[in-house]
């Protein structure tokens, strides 16, 4: 075949990639099977050079699964949980309750319920309930979980975990109470049942990140006020990683309880905690891959630390030189992650694999070049249009805190396809304004029409679903996800029931509208800031608003983007016909571009009009714009 022609091939395979599969899901696809790869390949070199036993070497895999769950969880959502090893305990005794030997489990467990004492499943069957068990405490627990953020949700998962191991001690006619559980089947442990629920674990995990709940639950680990004004609420995804993680959680727990042969409160407590910790710190908290690679890292290095303990205290009582006498060691593991932790943390915060997922990185891409091959935008741009009856409007719009006034009796209004400026000095009240007609704050007085309708009370998200976008004063870019997936996360709350591919094809038409489609992989905090402007306001238009809602959208630019800007906002008014509110500092360019500005000075609405009434109006010059509006 002639090079040309292979060419053609090449370009046909890609294509054919590119059109059933979006990136998200090709990443995600090939990274699962390669961390499974990567982990089989890793315990056969293990147990070829005979480092480590049997056992070992499948706890370590059954450390992995519990990764990543863990992982999947603390990744997504940003929050670290102390409380996913009590799912690991509940899959760990539930299991137990159905394979202890119907012989031994009356004098275990005489107030078992009948039906349990008579039941001796093998191991495969006892890790669907178990699992489903760990789901159902995740369920009620996520309930709650799903409302807290940042320290609040560390401290509420930590008081759950001692909550449960309580009542593993306590609900003694179930667990045991202190006492162990034992006798359960360890033989019922084989390889291809632990290598298979790894497998599915991965591939579970992987795709629920892929999902659209899984890029609602990063968008708001990397800014929630963002993720709010584009529609997205965090309850729903925080929910289910969690439910998710739980029951991988769940599934490992039974494998480890029977891998070991025993199950006790204290195995599911602060050791394991800390250890699941340390796997998804050092291997990297942000992906998958690195609670893999922190997993595989932590499961044998603790086992080299015990042993090593191990051989110090051999030496115990014995005098080494000069008098010294070797002293008993302990706590060796501990002290060492603890000193791990912080050199991971001081030199490589991301952690050792970083937050990329496996397939990600360009040099993996680079070997499969017609899996991952270059998206391009098509030659047709969004195709929307807002009605030209559209129409914002505020009446006596007011926001108090106690005794104190930040804004009162503002009168505005935006119509479709003009552009409205919102000038002031600082302190003026302009951001009050902009968050309370967005929904990230409450008017305490006055109220906001929408087409007619009274959105005065509606929330930030539920607000941009019925046509308010809005950028930023400060950027507040999903920073750590590509520009593409910015813009994907907006898509998928405009467009809900289009097709993975079609949302990431009209993403990336949006970019190439605002000039950002050669930089759509890039990653959002690593772009220059002009662009990371002009990537909000994609995201804000990806939602198909009625109106745009732009604060200070110039800051910081040079003369030459801020005249780009200039020119995109006024293409984007003539192309879509949607009504543009700007708050801006740049005086001349709200000037140039702006069919109506209102002036707000102290909280108080002093004037409106064209830019010349403005410009002529005694209370503007006075209050505001003085001899500068002369220049």
């Amino acid at each position: 075949m002639s090079s040309i022609g292979m060419a053609q091939s090449e370009t046909a395979r890609a294509s054919k990639f590119s059109a059933f599969f979006d990136q998200r899901t090709r990443v995600s696809v090939f990274s699962a099977v390669s961390l499974f790869l990567l982990v089989c390949g890793v315990l056969a070199l293990i147990a070829g050079l005979g480092f480590a036993s049997e056992r070992l070497l499948k706890i370590a895999a059954i450390n992995i699964i519990a990764g990543v769950g863990l992982g999947l969880f603390c990744g997504s959502t940003g929050i670290l949980s102390l409380g996913h090893v009590v799912f690991f305990g509940i899959g760990a005794y539930v299991s137990a309750w159905f394979t202890i030997p119907s012989t031994i489990k009356p004098i275990l467990l005489p107030q078992l319920p009948a039906p349990l004492l008579n039941v001796e499943w093998p191991l495969v069957a006892a890790i669907v309930p178990a699992t489903c068990a760990a789901a159902i405490v995740g369920v009620l627990t996520g309930f709650v979980m799903q409302r807290l953020r940042e320290t609040s949700a560390v401290i509420a998962s930590f008081g759950f975990l001692v909550i449960a191991y309580l009542l593993f001690i306590g609900l003694k006619p179930l667990t045991n109470g202190k006492q162990s559980l034992y006798a359960l089947p360890t033989e019922q442990v084989t390889w291809p049942l632990v290598l298979g629920l790894l497998a599915l674990a991965l591939m579970i995990a992987f795709a629920v990140k892929s999902s659209r709940i899984g890029r609602a639950a990063e968008s708001f680990r990397e800014n929630e006020p963002a993720a709010r004004s584009i529609g997205i609420r965090s309850e729903r995804p925080i929910f289910g990683v969690w439910v998710v993680s739980a029951a991988i959680m769940g599934a490992a727990g039974a494998l480890f309880a029977h891998s070991v042969g025993v199950v006790s409160p204290s195995s599911f407590y602060l050791d394991k905690t800390f250890a699941l910790i340390v796997l998804v710190i050092v291997g990297g908290y942000r992906s998958l891959t690195g609670a893999v690679v922190g997993a595989i890292f932590v499961s044998f290095a603790e086992e080299i630390f015990k042993k090593t303990e191990e051989f110090l205290n051999g030496y115990s009582g014995t005098e080494l030189a000069f008098g010294f006498i070797m002293p008993n060691v302990f706590g060796l593991t501990a002290l060492s992650f603890s000193l791990l932790i912080l050199l991971v943390l001081y030199y490589r915060p991301e952690g050792v694999a970083g937050y990329k997922e496996i397939a990600a990185h360009q040099w993996f891409q680079r070997l499969f070049p017609n899996v991952f091959a270059e998206k391009t935008a098509h030659s047709n741009k969004p195709n929307y249009h807002v009605d030209e009856t559209a129409v914002l409007t505020t009446t006596n719009l007011q926001k108090s805190y106690g005794a104190f006034c930040a804004m009162d009796k503002i009168n505005l209004e935006v119509k479709a396809g003009q552009i409205v400026g919102l000038i002031g000095p600082n302190g003026a009240g302009k951001s009050t304004f902009i968050n309370v007609i967005t929904g990230n704050l409450f008017a305490t007085g006055g109220s906001i029409q929408l087409n007619g309708n009274d959105v005065t009370l509606a929330s930030a998200s539920e607000l941009a679903k019925i046509g308010l976008g809005r950028t930023f004063q400060n950027i507040r870019t999903f920073g750590a996800m590509s520009a593409l997936e910015n813009v994907i996360a907006a898509v998928n709350v405009s467009r809900p029931d289009m097709s993975r591919v079609e949302a990431e094809q009209l993403a990336l038409n949006w970019l190439a509208f605002l000039g950002l489609e050669n930089k759509y992989q890039e990653q959002a905090d690593g772009l220059a800031y002009g662009d990371q402007r002009r990537l909000e306001i994609a995201r804000a238009l990806a939602l198909e608003p009625q109106f745009l809602i732009l604060d200070e959208p110039a800051a910081g630019m040079n003369d030459q983007e801020t005249k780009d800007l200039t020119d995109l906002l006024q293409q984007i008014v003539q192309r879509i016909g949607c009504g543009i509110l700007l708050v801006e500092h740049d005086l001349p360019m709200v000037m140039a571009l702006c069919d109506q500005i209102y002036v707000v000075n102290k909280g108080e609405q002093i004037a409106s009009g064209t830019p010349q009434e403005v410009q002529a109006d005694p209370h503007v010059i006075e209050a505001y714009i003085g001899e500068e509006m002369d220049d």
